[in-house]
């Protein structure tokens, strides 16, 4: 599925605000070019484990501009299991503050 110009925006401005903190999320940029945008997004949220660049934005206070937000934020283009295991990662990180 491709992303609309909107999920794909989002994602733009969550990288460039990454870049302002000093962090460059490398891998899901990769992932990203190699998969699309989408089905790069499915494939981290719905994954076992937080991955370090989750943690990594949280850490910097970037939890609204995660993929998990995304999936939150554009529900329509995330299969039902991205988006519980996006709300299910967000409340997690937010009850730990990891």
């Amino acid at each position: 599925m491709k992303a609309s110009p909107e999920l794909e925006n989002f994602i733009d401005n969550s990288i460039e605000l990454c870049r302002a903190k000093k962090y460059s999320p490398i891998a899901f940029i990769r992932m990203r070019f190699e998969l699309g945008t989408v089905h790069a997004i499915s494939k981290l949220v719905t994954s076992g484990k937080f991955q370090s660049g989750f943690t990594r934005l949280i850490r910097l206070g970037l939890v609204d501009w995660t993929i998990e937000a995304a999936v939150e934020k554009f529900p329509a283009e995330f299969s039902k299991s991205d988006l519980e295991c996006a709300k299910f990662r967000l409340k997690e990180a937010r009850d730990l503050s990891i």
